[in-house]
């Protein structure tokens, strides 16, 4: 795969915020409900994967504030979606279809004036990539890495993902979270104890940005040992735990709190557990975790990553259990699951909020 030039001159900024908060967000609290009319979504597509015809939806991952959408089809292959909902699949230069499908674009964000951000595969690697509204496409490549993928975009086209590579550490330690402004990479890792695999989710144009590492299990001499994926707010050098209040987390290991989004407002999207151990989805705003409902009934995965605007609105995905007569191993009554896509708005308006600066 081909690799374009960047804006302006590459430089290697490795940086560790030093400045760490222990406690979660000051005043943050549980608060009453987010209500949501949810609205399913299914485009659908048609498309050719290891020789044979397939159909699928486009699986949203984000959307700004003019209704663009973006997302993939199960092979990871990325679309651009208009507010008439007409999907465009993007590439990457490189990006050759052929009928072994080796190579992918997949998408993760897009910010208000239309840019895409995503990852490629070639066989070879994994790029990061930039889109911009006319379709020119940039990769990006953390110097000296073996790989580098891209999650968030701003409004300024700032970048957040994650590279690794064997220069960089063993194991899951060679895998770092970076940001990339105007041609600039900055290594941003959690500076929290037995912290690894640092992740960047989103930023928004005030620079917060949301997280996620893994914990090194204390005491044990595995360095790819962990015992959760635990979440943070990256602000100006402050580094705050994410954590629903109360949640419970019902499996070894996994992300008790996960962020999914943040917009303009300092709003963010994610998922969590309730003290039963029950999935949900919540929004943090203005330091309180407030539970997202209006979700069709027994709804038992997000399927993938939400994304939310400046309207508070939020597109993805969810997969719903559904009862069934006769879909049982043996013909017998059972359940089946389903994918959709959603575009979800607040019942209520959203309270006036004076975007970050």
């Amino acid at each position: 795969m081909k690799q374009l030039g960047m804006f302006g001159q590459v430089v290697v900024g490795l940086w560790v915020g030093t400045f760490l908060s222990l406690a979660a967000l000051v005043g943050a609290s549980y608060g009453a409900d987010a209500a949501y009319n949810f609205t399913t979504m299914d485009i659908p597509l048609h498309f050719t994967f290891l020789g044979q015809e397939r159909d699928d939806i486009v699986r949203l991952t984000d959307v700004n504030n003019k209704g663009q959408l973006v997302g993939n089809n199960f092979a990871s292959d990325g679309y651009f979606v208009t507010k008439k909902e007409k999907a465009t699949e993007i590439h990457c230069p490189g990006d050759v279809a052929d009928i072994f499908d080796n190579d992918s674009t997949s998408v993760s964000a897009v910010n208000n004036s239309g840019q895409v951000v995503g990852s490629c595969s070639d066989n070879q690697r994994n790029n990061a990539f930039v889109r911009d509204k006319n379709g020119n496409i940039i990769l990006l490549n953390y110097p000296g890495s073996d790989g580098t993928v891209a999650f968030g975009i701003n409004d300024l086209g700032h970048v957040v993902g994650q590279y690794w590579g064997f220069l960089f550490g063993e194991a899951l330690q060679r895998f770092h979270g970076f940001v990339w402004k105007d041609g600039v990479y900055t290594t941003i890792d959690a500076p929290f104890p037995e912290a690894m695999f640092s992740s960047l989710w989103g930023i928004n144009a005030a620079g917060q940005i949301i997280g996620t590492y893994l914990h090194h299990r204390p005491g044990s001499s595995d360095i790819n040992d962990y015992d959760s994926e635990l979440a943070f707010l990256y602000d100006n050098g402050n580094f705050t735990p994410l954590d629903f209040p109360g949640a419970q987390i019902p499996f070894c290991c996994g992300a008790q709190t996960f962020p999914m989004d943040i917009n303009n407002l300092g709003q963010v999207v994610g998922s969590s557990y309730d003290s039963d151990g029950k999935l949900q989805f919540f929004l943090l705003d203005e330091g309180n975790y407030l539970t997202i409902t209006g979700l069709p009934d027994d709804v038992v995965d997000g399927g993938g990553s939400w994304g939310i605007n400046d309207k508070s609105e939020i597109a993805g995905t969810y997969v719903q259990r559904v009862p069934c007569e006769t879909c049982g191993l043996d013909g017998e009554s059972g359940y089946k699951f389903t994918l959709h896509s959603f575009f979800a708005t607040p019942k209520k308006a959203p309270k006036k909020h004076e975007p970050m600066n």
